[in-house]
């Protein structure tokens, strides 16, 4: 080899290896950034969807109230971690009683329905429903995230919206992987953990109000 090309080769390589340095760099840039508080809610997601890539039904039930598929779930990661939002548990409470009223209401009157009208009031009812049973869901997170603690009607539950991007494959998804991305809800009572009380593909997400 020529001296020429030998201080070529050894250029290219110090030109990766420096490109590669700062790539590295700017990745851990990026997570010193991220606040304390948003990379505990991101490990929180990340734990629930590994643990429901290995169908570890005791800590998925230690992790979350709502019912999710592990039918071909591989895998998931986070894309985005929404700001923190409060709800005072009185107000919590009054949003259960107040969906499943609503959905009661909306489930008459698709019963009612007549052929023009089904189809759209099929689609309000199931996203009532949907929504009753994210409030529920919810409302079952508080004692779960603290056990035995005291929560008073006053005591404000933060909520975190989290954007994820599951990976689904196997025989009943086809010859090649499938990923889509859904939509992740979490709370967690003052000093308590993160429960996972909501997953639902963004299309199908039912966007409860306040949490």
């Amino acid at each position: 080899m020529s001296s020429n090309s030998a201080r070529s080769s050894a250029a290219a390589a110090a030109w990766i290896i420096g490109g590669a340095g700062l790539i590295l760099a700017l990745i851990l840039a990026g997570c010193a950034r991220e606040a304390p508080e948003v990379r505990e809610a991101r490990k929180a997601a990340h734990d629930y969807l590994r643990a429901v890539a290995r169908r570890d039904v005791k800590e998925i039930g230690e992790r979350s109230t709502c019912l999710t598929s592990t039918t071909s779930f591989t895998g998931g990661h986070v894309l985005r971690v929404d700001p923190p939002r409060g709800i005072r548990m009185a107000a919590l409470d009054s949003l259960v009683r107040a969906s499943i009223y609503t959905q009661h209401s909306a489930d008459s009157a698709w019963a009612r329905a007549n052929e023009a009208t089904a189809d759209s009031l099929f689609r309000r009812a199931r996203v009532l429903s949907y929504q009753a049973s994210v409030y529920r869901n919810a409302a079952r997170a508080v004692p779960a995230s603290a056990p035995g603690a005291v929560v008073g009607r006053d005591t404000v539950l933060e909520t975190r919206t989290i954007r994820v991007r599951v990976r689904y494959a196997g025989p009943l998804v086809g010859p090649r992987p499938v990923d889509k991305e859904e939509i992740l809800r979490m709370l967690r009572v003052p000093g308590g953990r993160w429960i996972v009380f909501s997953m639902f593909l963004v299309s199908e997400d039912p966007a409860p109000e306040m949490i």
